[in-house]
């Protein structure tokens, strides 16, 4: 594609040579002949110090939002230079138009709120997969398309034009439906501004990511843009779902009202979705489904209160796009689980152990909350808490274990570059002088040996944190580490012993 055409839906101005564009890049390694290199700003690096790497390897236009370098226009005479502001948004206009606006022919669902993300869409994309439509599913986990991986998720939401190409891969696998978990970040810095939306779920909002957005309010308007969003797509039919449980639902609907159709879910207030008869088994969550026109008996294979709501999520948003009350029923009760959203780790133990995902205090007493009610003697906690990220929820995560738990033993998540000691330091403040249940094991690995290995029957072990991640990030390094192998090992270490 002509590179005047791929920039004629942007505010970028060109009348100069026009190359012919075959790929859109932001990493100069993927860079090679005929790519449009875009210099994006970083956190860590600078892409307009990769723009001679770009060059070398073949690109034929470079957009940055500073000059070219003198020296790099006499090296590379044939190669466009251009300059822009709004790197974020010409880099989504600009894939965009390079894949053909995918987004037009599917239908797309974006899911956006703290938590329940990845699980509303794991419970979505099982409706749609037995509704035929064989899904894409871009997420916190991975990108997959009718269940086959594309890639592992680098982030949640990923940049734009990495987005507009896993969409365009999902229709050449014949796919009808993509569901996207939307993060907040995605939101802010505007990755998903081309992206036609048929249907907008939020599930609720908690404290996190304050080390990005600053503050809670600041947090809650990025999620909201997705609803922006929505409302100017192109699409028929489009319809935002809100949970009315959630504090800022009100907001929402108010705003929402007159403009857009709006479907609610909740149990405990009034809502076009809402579960009654709520029982929280061992193996199973059960409740009634009640709509206005009918009520009907929904069995998860998931646990706990929170899945519910995500569950109604799900079951709303699959009504929204015009599948039936049944076919939505049938999908969420055939999911058997998520990886690391309270995933079981089961090998004949007379103790309990779950690996969950939970990273925030909101988030870790919910999980301990519904793990209370299950049936059981002790409840021991691992968990840590992300080094160069959000300090102020690690008190709030201290204090939560240690009130909701027996035991809590405190150990590294990913310290990345920050000293451990600190983190476990800023933990120790929602503890230290309130409670004793707690000791710190700054090995993660030994950690959970010792939690194993202290269970006793009818103990539930959670580990916290991690969840589906396989990896550890120590430092300037990256190791293998994961949660759900090493409770295994251990698992099957007392066994034998």
């Amino acid at each position: 594609m002509k590179l005047s055409r791929l920039l004629e839906n942007s505010d970028i101005k060109h009348s100069g040579p026009d190359p012919e564009i075959t790929a859109i890049v932001n990493d100069s390694r993927q860079s090679g002949p005929g790519a449009l290199f875009f210099a994006l700003p970083g956190a860590r690096t600078n892409g307009a110090d990769f723009i001679r790497q770009a060059l070398e390897k073949g690109a034929a236009a470079v957009i940055s939002p500073g000059e070219a370098p003198a020296g790099l226009l006499t090296a590379y005479p044939a190669a466009v230079f251009l300059k822009a502001d709004g790197l974020q948004a010409a880099l989504s206009k600009t894939a965009s138009t390079f894949y053909g606006r995918p987004s037009s022919r599917l239908k797309v669902f974006g899911i956006t709120g703290t938590k329940g993300k990845t699980t509303t869409a794991y419970l979505l994309e099982s409706v749609l997969r037995l509704a035929g439509s064989r899904p894409g599913v871009i997420g916190t986990i991975d990108y997959r398309v009718d269940g086959r991986v594309l890639a592992p998720a680098a982030n949640t939401t990923p940049l734009a034009h990495t987005l507009q190409e896993l969409l365009s891969k999902m229709l050449e696998a014949d796919a009808l439906a993509a569901v996207l978990e939307v993060s907040s970040h995605a939101l802010a810095l505007g990755r998903v501004e081309d992206v036609d939306f048929d249907c907008a779920a939020f599930t609720n909002l908690q404290s996190d990511h304050l080390d990005f957005h600053k503050d809670r309010e600041t947090y809650f308007l990025a999620k909201a843009r997705l609803f922006d969003l929505l409302e100017n797509s192109p699409k028929k039919d489009k319809c935002a779902v809100i949970n009315s449980d959630d504090e800022r639902a009100p907001w929402l609907l108010k705003r929402l009202k007159g403009r857009i159709k709006t479907l609610t879910f909740g149990i405990d207030s009034s809502a076009d979705f809402m579960a009654e008869e709520v029982e929280v088994l061992e193996r199973m969550t059960r409740f009634s489904l009640r709509t206005p026109e009918k009520s009907l008996p929904v069995k998860l294979h998931l646990l706990g209160r929170h899945n519910i709501y995500n569950a109604l999520a799900a079951i709303a948003a699959a009504a929204a796009g015009g599948l039936s009350l049944r076919a939505a029923i049938d999908g969420v009760e055939a999911l058997l689980n998520v990886p690391g959203r309270l995933e079981r780790i089961d090998l004949g133990q007379d103790f309990t152990v779950f690996v969950d995902y939970a990273h925030t205090g909101a988030a870790l007493e919910n999980v301990l909350s519904n793990l209370g009610v299950m049936p059981h003697n002790r409840i021991i906690t691992v968990f840590g808490c992300g080094g160069d990220r959000d300090r102020t929820k690690r008190a709030a995560m201290g204090a939560v274990s240690c009130k909701l738990s027996d035991l809590a033993i405190v150990t590294s998540d990913n310290p990345r570059t920050e000293p451990p000691a600190r983190i476990f330091s800023d933990i120790e403040k929602g503890i230290a002088g309130q409670f004793s249940n707690y000791e710190v094991i700054p090995d993660r690995k030994t950690a959970i040996l010792k939690a194993v290995t202290l269970a006793k029957k009818g103990d539930i072990i959670l580990i916290a944190g991690k969840g589906h991640e396989n990896y550890q990030v120590l430092g300037d390094r990256t190791i293998h580490f994961s949660d759900a192998e090493v409770a295994m090992e251990a698992i099957k270490g007392k066994q034998g012993a």
